[in-house]
């Protein structure tokens, strides 16, 4: 499956990733798409960062990447964000479609 240039946009020297974060969830899950953003619930509150710490935490970890790869570029304060992933592209694109492609079957946000 391939997803729209919003979702998942090549870099230089690595990929962007829309996200629309859900802080305060019972648990740390990737929920579906919402809008041209994929869904990602984590139990940390938007306080103080700790949300986008537990995202890009989060991210790296089901990807199998070091925690220093993710970061929040855009949106700091708000549910609608853009993370970079830092690493070859090519591999990085292949992960993320790997992870996402049960999306393409279930897109729909819980």
């Amino acid at each position: 499956m391939n997803f729209p240039e919003v979702l998942l946009k090549a870099g230089e020297s690595g990929v962007y990733l829309s996200v629309h974060a859900q802080p305060g969830a019972k648990s740390s899950v990737l929920r579906g798409l919402h809008g041209d953003a994929v869904k990602i619930a984590v139990k940390e509150a938007a306080q103080k960062c700790k949300a986008n710490r537990a995202i890009e935490s989060f991210i790296a970890k089901e990807l199998g990447l070091a925690k220093s790869s993710v970061t929040v570029t855009f949106g700091h304060g708000s549910r609608s964000k853009r993370l970079f992933i830092d690493g070859d592209v090519e591999m990085l694109s292949s992960k993320l479609q790997e992870w996402l492609e049960p999306l393409h079957n279930n897109p729909a946000s819980k």
